[in-house]
């Protein structure tokens, strides 16, 4: 079983690297499930059915702040503007990536979230909500 470290992962918006990004994470799919009704003095175990459609999930990624870093300004006009994005790209080495399905979209719901502490450099966050299809894993490379 390979282990893939993050050693050498980036995020890519269109053909541009994200300046000094140093850690993502997508949440994955998830299902919403509902109990199902029981009548009264039922024994056993809880039914549990879908409810909806699966939601194709989340993506947070972080890194060092760089104020004059072109992309990571193009994220937040991206966040501030609504838009949908198709080419945002979370790599975890050169042939291994992640891009969200065919028909989805990525909606930046968080953009120049800085820190900046006293005695550390400054950090910047993103976030986004993956919608219509979920995140699909290009290559196996380790």
């Amino acid at each position: 079983m390979a282990k893939i470290s993050g050693k050498n992962g980036k995020v890519m918006y269109g053909s541009v690297v994200v300046a000094e990004m140093v850690s993502w994470s997508m949440s994955g799919i998830s299902m919403p499930t509902t109990k199902a009704p029981t009548a009264f003095g039922d024994t056993g175990m809880a039914v549990k059915e879908i409810t909806d459609l699966p939601d194709a999930g989340t993506l947070e990624f972080n890194g060092n702040w760089d104020p004059s870093n072109a992309t990571q300004k193009a994220l937040h006009t991206a966040c501030a503007a609504g838009t949908h994005l198709t080419n945002l790209y979370l790599y975890a080495n050169t042939s291994t990536f992640w891009r969200v399905g065919t028909g989805g979209y990525i909606i930046v719901t968080k953009s120049q979230a800085v820190t900046l502490p006293r005695n550390n450099f400054g950090t910047i966050s993103f976030a986004g909500d993956i919608s219509t299809a979920a995140m699909e894993q290009v290559g196996t490379g380790t």
